[in-house]
């Protein structure tokens, strides 16, 4: 997969993606799949913005519940069962522990049991979609507080714990990847695709819009890019870019954006998921009492999240501060007090935007909305040739493209054009049998490799595995990891800037091989990234503090 400027240029596409997100990644790929000529354009990396600053869950709609929203429940739930089929080798899924708290209505014991048994209600079927047996997802049970207490002894310290109810989520071990999949595929399928190319205004004639004028961020080149339909699908960028445009709108413009903290910690639980109810607001016709926050076991750390700040900033400068940490620190202890988290437990932290509507933002209440909003603005603005895709989560972002592309392919008259996205794996995912591919690769190239990183390989690569490893044998050297305590290769530095648009250091060592989002990999690593990066791409050596800074920035938290 290569930047191909010249061919964004030269061609005439049906349709124009704007934003490299998991929505416009899978609009993109949804649309290659039908056969349409298309281009994606992303202003940074894929993936890298508000896709990537999550818990990484694909949930199955169980939050919906607590809103009476029956129907985004069997969406949520049935969004994850495709990607248990499209991506298998991407996710895992993670059992959740909700606390039960005596003397509670809406926390104990019986109207959690309600709330699971209408839950598998709303679920039943999925299951029979998922033809890997090792992929279906399991349904939870009710633990007495003894039973839960074995199983995690810090919950203790919780008052009125009398048990816990069990919640089977899927989680991605890299959504940056999965993003990166969608991308691929489409590109497998036709499709032309570049990061680090920024929209800078609509080619317009009239009432119609045929195309966008770009500026590539690494030359500063401007160039035009046609199509007979433009899908801004720019996430909170969106907005923005319309404003390009006289008179293009949302059917509920944003009247502001919240900010959402991760932390990245030492590893709290390492068998089980805990959600755990805060002290914090959450809007809903029936709920448990406050926003819950996720403590996620995840390579060898806890991912836990998230926090809920109003953000009135530059868009392109969301950062955590260090108050972030601290006053999120003070609500994980507060919730467990034994727990004990500090500062220095504190590995990475990251933090992404999440578009609100309320009329009244409020800094203690959980505001954000699982609605999206597929626009066609010919009919509602008279602005033709253009759609605008606000997607609102990850796990839904399949279904939102299908809804957009299925305007797309009508108004280029060619309704036969059906969706394929829910059942065709991505390109990496082709893999029917998770455990037997898992143990083939372990075994072929058991005198080459630990298994344990031929799992880290099969997660982070899919069916694309043994392409991986040819390719690092090609090279001494590249089969060795590149620190003690990663499973990361030297090799998949180079697969990442030869196979998949690795353009900085940043690019290789957050998004496509996660090196630095379990924590700092240390200054050698980083050394070594930039030695294997600069032989293939001809950088000088005085380049090399201009792209470790890149990566530093992302552990340098803001001041108060």
């Amino acid at each position: 997969m290569k930047r191909e400027i010249v061919s964004l240029q030269s061609t005439e596409f049906d349709t124009v993606v704007i934003g490299g997100g998991i929505t416009g990644a899978c609009l993109a790929h949804d649309a290659a799949l039908r056969g349409l000529r298309v281009a994606l354009v992303e202003k940074d990396d894929f993936g890298v913005s508000t896709s990537a600053a999550s818990s990484k869950l694909l949930h199955g709609g169980i939050r919906y519940l607590q809103k009476l929203q029956f129907g985004k429940v069997r969406e949520s739930a049935r969004e994850r069962t495709y990607f248990q089929v499209i991506a298998p080798h991407a996710t895992r899924c993670v059992p959740f522990l909700i606390p039960t708290i005596g003397g509670s209505l809406m926390k104990g014991r019986a109207a959690l049991l309600a709330g699971m048994n209408l839950y598998r209600l709303l679920c039943a079927g999925l299951n029979r979609l998922i033809k890997d047996p090792v992929k279906r997802i399991e349904f939870g049970r009710l633990y007495s507080r003894r039973q839960v207490l074995e199983k995690v002894p810090l919950l203790q310290a919780i008052d009125g714990l009398n048990g816990a109810h069990t919640l089977f989520e899927v989680h991605m071990n890299n959504s940056e990847r999965v993003t990166l999949a969608f991308v691929k595929t489409a590109v497998e399928h036709g499709a032309v695709a570049a990061n680090y190319v920024r929209v800078i205004d609509f080619i317009q004639h009239g009432e119609q819009i045929s195309g966008v004028m770009c500026r590539d961020q690494l030359s500063g080149q401007e160039f035009p890019v046609r199509a007979r339909i433009v899908v801004n699908a720019a996430g909170p960028f969106l907005p923005g870019i319309n404003k390009l445009l006289k008179g293009a709108h949302l059917r509920k413009e944003p009247t502001g954006f919240s900010k959402g903290v991760h932390l990245v910690t030492r590893q709290i639980e390492q068998r089980y998921a805990l959600a755990l109810s805060s002290g914090k607001k959450t809007e809903g016709l029936v709920t448990r009492g406050g926003r819950h926050i996720f403590l996620i076991p995840w390579r060898g750390r806890s991912l836990i999240g998230t926090t809920n700040v109003p953000f009135t900033g530059n868009l392109d400068e969301v950062r955590v501060t260090n108050r972030d940490i601290r006053d999120f620190l003070q609500d994980i202890n507060a919730i467990i007090p034994g727990v004990g988290l500090r500062q220095d437990d504190v590995h990475y932290a990251f933090a992404g935007l999440y578009p609100l509507i309320s009329d009244d933002i409020k800094t203690d209440t959980y505001q954000g909305t699982g609605e999206y909003q597929v626009v066609d603005h010919a009919g509602q603005d008279q602005l033709a040739g253009m759609v605008s895709v606000l997607g609102a989560k990850y796990t839904t972002a399949r279904a939102i493209a299908e809804q957009a592309i299925d305007i797309v392919v009508a108004k280029l008259n060619k309704p036969e054009l059906r969706c394929r996205t829910a059942t065709e794996p991505l390109g990496e995912g082709r893999i029917d049998d998770l455990e037997a591919f898992i143990v083939d690769r372990q075994e072929r190239y058991r005198n080459l490799l630990p298994a344990e990183t031929v799992h880290h390989l099969v997660v982070s690569y899919g069916s694309a595995v043994d392409q991986v490893i040819a390719f690092c044998r090609e090279t001494d050297g590249y089969l060795e990891p590149l620190a003690g305590n990663r499973e990361t290769l030297a090799g998949e530095v180079a697969w990442a800037v030869q196979q998949e648009m690795a353009c900085t250091m940043d690019d290789v060592v957050f998004a496509r091989t996660g090196l630095g989002t379990i924590g700092h990999p240390g200054e050698a690593v980083l050394q070594k990234v930039f030695s294997i990066m600069s032989g293939i791409l001809g950088w000088p050596d005085e380049r090399y503090r201009q792209e470790v800074n890149l990566v530093e920035q992302r552990y340098r938290y803001l001041d108060d």
